[in-house]
């Protein structure tokens, strides 16, 4: 039946494949396309109202829909059928409607009648608004260059509620510099192409397309397996927004937010083709994703009212829906640390990078969190290179219950707008130092109390540049149960251990909400 169909539009498409008619023409080849086929595994995004959307990337044009269940049930939904189109890479995002809570489902992806996908599972989010339990990675830093060791096959074996990429999912300036396009075409067939022709080189459509080849090259099958089963929650940071220490003055930001949409399923952004910030929920905790690159303003700038990290609407969004949120704990994921030792100094200009380099608006978050009495604010970091734990707004009199080399355990009253900043990373790259550790700062208020870094984290003295690179894996693992008394928080710290290849805990820190 399907050869007849399909003799049937090529017939069509020859006795009427006219100027007039060349849309009827393509919309024709669409439907009666029967070979298409997945071009990478699908990517499950984060559940929120009982719909969850997973991003199918597909080899050519079409139209595809999902077919899903309960892994007991005998009955199949589905979502809605949406086109593929060139112009979006052959992505598309399809909702998944109804989706109960903390349920077992599986899904495949439905080209035609007779052409599917696979059968994949994922696991639903505890119910929302009300207490529960749940778990989620996070972590950064994501080269192509380093990817020996399978962190994802590890990370889906740990089977956490969410996984929560903090930034850098590759590395649009090394390995190939899309900023320098034609030094990255230069053996590039469509490049010779283009000079043979006399067309230019350099243009918005080869910048688009430089973005999408870096996600393609790094999201290997290892990573496409804890994708297709593991909920994903994304941001950007400098090198996957464009360039090294990036702000908002990026000339091709506009290119790097389509490659991100293309390779990430789709959140509620607050604003449309911008800055990608959004909310969601967890159970009964709020969670804000901030984004730290596209309003920001030069890193070298000074430090005054003038300079921005998050811009006036972003920085405004979040003030407020930290002040309304009623959970007992409010997490904030940035992609550059909030504390005072993180800080990058490259791309040979003054200033840094992460919020250091931002006192004054860094300042307005600490000051408003502190003057509106918030407790239990966390904040999840990637960027930094070496995992770490902070405490920001700290009080002289706060003390821990439990400490020792390798655990510490707070209360949240005694916390009070005390503000803790976990930095985790990198997933798959270059460990590095980071800046020097002061004593005094321990006892100063306006400076982030260091809690835990590794001793490979504290800068030598008289460290030679010839000194051999160190690739790691590092990653957080963050334990949320509201549904106890005490409710609890964990955050534990892994690194790889290069001899054993497994990852070992190195830290972990306990708070009773």
């Amino acid at each position: 039946m399907i050869k007849i169909i399909y003799k049937w539009c090529i017939v069509t498409l020859l006795l009427f494949c006219t100027i007039s008619c060349q849309q009827e023409v393509k919309e024709c080849l669409e439907d009666c396309q029967v070979g298409n086929s997945l071009a990478r595994l699908p990517v499950v995004g984060l559940e929120q109202k009982q719909q969850i959307p997973i991003l199918v990337k597909a080899k050519s044009a079409g139209n595809v829909r999902i077919e899903y269940r309960k892994i007991d049930a005998k009955v199949s939904q589905f979502s809605e059928s949406e086109k593929l189109v060139e112009e979006n890479d052959y992505t598309v995002n399809l909702n998944l409607n109804d989706i109960a809570s903390g349920q077992k489902y599986q899904y495949r992806v439905e080209f035609s009648q007779e052409n599917y996908s696979p059968w994949y599972q994922f696991n639903s989010f505890p119910k929302a608004g009300v207490p529960g339990k749940f778990s989620f990675v996070f972590s950064a830093c994501l080269r192509e260059k380093y990817l020996d060791y399978d962190i994802f096959s590890q990370i889906k074996s740990i089977s956490p509620t969410f996984v929560a990429l903090t930034g850098d999912q590759m590395y649009g300036d090394y390995d190939g510099n899309i900023n320098k396009l034609e030094s990255y075409l230069s053996n590039d067939k469509l490049r010779q192409e283009m000079i043979s022709k006399g067309e230019k080189v350099l243009d918005d459509k080869n910048i688009l397309d430089a973005f999408r080849s870096k996600y393609n090259r790094v999201f290997g099958s290892s990573y496409q397996n804890l994708t297709t089963n593991i909920p994903m929650m994304a941001m950007w940071d400098d090198h996957d927004f464009g360039e090294d220490n990036s702000d908002g003055t990026y000339p091709y930001k506009q290119q790097a937010r389509q490659a991100f949409v293309e390779n990430f399923p789709a959140n509620p952004y607050e604003d449309d083709n911008a800055g990608l910030y959004y909310s969601f929920s967890v159970a009964d905790v709020d969670v804000l994703v901030l984004d730290t690159r596209w309003y920001r303003s030069p890193m070298q700038n000074e430090d005054n009212q003038n300079k921005l990290m998050l811009g006036k609407k972003q920085l405004a969004w979040l003030l407020e829906n930290l002040k309304k949120s009623t959970s007992k704990i409010k997490i904030v994921f940035s992609s550059v640390p909030l504390n005072d030792y993180g800080g990058d100094t490259s791309s040979n200009r003054p200033g840094y990078d992460s919020w250091v380099g931002y006192q004054h608006e860094r300042s307005q978050v600490l000051s408003f969190i502190e003057t509106n009495n918030i407790e239990g604010v966390l904040f999840f970091s990637g960027d930094q290179h070496y995992p770490s734990a902070h405490i920001l707004n700290k009080k002289s009199s706060l003390q821990p219950i439990i400490q020792n080399s390798k655990y510490v355990e707070y209360k949240l009253a005694d916390l009070g707008t005390s503000v803790l900043d976990f930095s985790a990373s990198p997933l798959s790259y270059k460990k590095a130092s980071g800046r020097k550790f002061e004593l005094k700062n321990q006892s100063d208020p306006n400076f982030a109390y260091e809690l835990f870094r590794p001793d490979w984290a504290h800068p030598k003295e008289n460290k030679s540049h010839d000194a051999p690179i160190v690739v790691g894996s590092v990653y957080g693992l963050a334990e949320i149960d509201t549904s106890t008394s005490p409710a609890t928080t964990s955050v534990t710290f892994y690194e790889l251990n290069a001899e054993k290849l497994v990852m070992e805990e190195i830290y972990r820190i306990k708070i009773n909400l």
